[in-house]
């Protein structure tokens, strides 16, 4: 799967989307990232409602269906959409 972030590209395993992830916070932290959901409520609200609508996500921009078994950079991408999806 060919991601728009080249950093979600480079997730191939637990390792690599765990530091992603720290990475992300380390942005936020120092306003590298500005985030549209900050409190941990809205956030997870954001993931939920964003997987359950990526089919959108996945026709629009990947141009290929959503699939059915995430991998690791799909949990990044998660994360990653969670932070300004509304």
């Amino acid at each position: 799967m060919n991601w728009p972030d080249v950093e979600i590209n480079a997730i191939e395993n637990r390792d690599d989307l765990a530091l992603y992830l720290t990475g992300l916070a380390a942005k936020i932290r120092d306003g590298r990232l500005s985030v549209a959901n900050p409190s941990t409520d809205t956030f997870v609200d954001s993931a939920g409602r964003w997987t359950m609508s990526m089919d959108s996500f996945f026709k629009n921009v990947m141009k290929e269906p959503a699939p059915e078994t995430p991998d690791w950079a799909m949990i990044a991408a998660i994360f990653r959409a969670a932070l300004v999806y509304e």
